[in-house]
Formats: C-alpha cells, sequence, structure tokens
C-alpha cells in the first residue's frame, strides 16, 4: 500500500445531508430509481428499469439509494470494482433533492463501504455542478473521453486517490 495525502477520513466530517440515510437498493425500488434516471439524465443515457434490475444483480456492484426519513428515495448510486479501484458507474438525484448534499453523502458512503482503491468516475464536460461536487470531494480530472455522451459531448475522467489503488492511469476501457 502506498501512502496517498488526501482529505480526512468520510467518517469523521460533518453529515452532508442531515435527515437522509443511505441503504442498499431493494428490489422493489428499482421503479422509483428508473423515474430519477429519466429525470436525471437524457434519452437514451438514463438507464430504465431492466438495465438497473441487471446491475442489481450482479455481484460485483454496490447499488446505493438516499432516503428520506419518511423512506422517499433521494437518490441513486452505483458503483463496482475494477482493477482493485472504485468505479462509480451512476449517481443520480432527484431534481427535487439537488444541492442538499445527498450526492456528497452518497459519494462518501461508498467510500466507508469500500475503503481500498482509487475511486473514479467519468462526467459530462459541461456538467459543471457535478464537476464542483466531485472537485469538493478530492476528485481530480485525468482526461477526456471523446464523444462519450454523444457526438461533441465528451466526458470527462475523474479521479480520488486513496491507498492501494491501482497506478495512475485511467481505468475506463
Amino acid at each position: 500500500m502506498s501512502d496517498v495525502p488526501g482529505p480526512p477520513a468520510t467518517s469523521s466530517l460533518p453529515d452532508p445531508a442531515p435527515g437522509f440515510r443511505v441503504e442498499r437498493a431493494a428490489f422493489a425500488e428499482l421503479r422509483q430509481v428508473a423515474a430519477i434516471q429519466r429525470q436525471s439524465f437524457r434519452r437514451g443515457l438514463a438507464y430504465g428499469y431492466f438495465q438497473l434490475l441487471l446491475l442489481w444483480l450482479l455481484p460485483n456492484v454496490t447499488f446505493l439509494v438516499a432516503k428520506t426519513g419518511w423512506g422517499i428515495i433521494a437518490g441513486c448510486l452505483i458503483a463496482d470494482r475494477y482493477r482493485g479501484d472504485v468505479r462509480v458507474v451512476n449517481l443520480a438525484i432527484d431534481p427535487g433533492f439537488r444541492r442538499q448534499g445527498v450526492g456528497r453523502l452518497l459519494l462518501r458512503d461508498i467510500q466507508q463501504r469500500i475503503p481500498d482503491g482509487h475511486v473514479t468516475l467519468i462526467v459530462e464536460e459541461f456538467n459543471e455542478p457535478a464537476k464542483t461536487l466531485y472537485k469538493s470531494e478530492g476528485f481530480v480530472e485525468t482526461g477526456t473521453a471523446q464523444h462519450y455522451y454523444g457526438r461533441r459531448r465528451n466526458g470527462i475522467w475523474m479521479r480520488k486517490e486513496r491507498p492501494g489503488g491501482s497506478p495512475a492511469g485511467k481505468i475506463f476501457v
């Protein structure tokens, strides 16, 4: 393991979204998550119910939801392990719950659940609110994926260095 400097452990940070909790997604919640996907991403990029079901069934995938105290799903995060690192495949927040710390809560939770390995993700080039969130959580831009989100819609690779991660470089292949 290498000693990688970084922010303090997530457990010592204040709760970014008081009143919300994170737990593994249940089968019965997948339709609600599909609705959040449709509200969060344009057509062709949102995961549909059957794609979410497949991801939910995969043993190497961690599928989380953030809920209010009343059990309303405010957002989801889907991640997997790839070459020893954590890859955030999808992060979607219901528009009615944005800017309340739900995305930050989900990002911190996945890092607690999978404490070793770098964390990587890809974000649409002009999605400034998401890039701002990721940068505030210690992610840095590491590259560009041309036309990743469609014609002239590039993706930006972002990575958060943590102990036990793979050598520097892009992990999305």
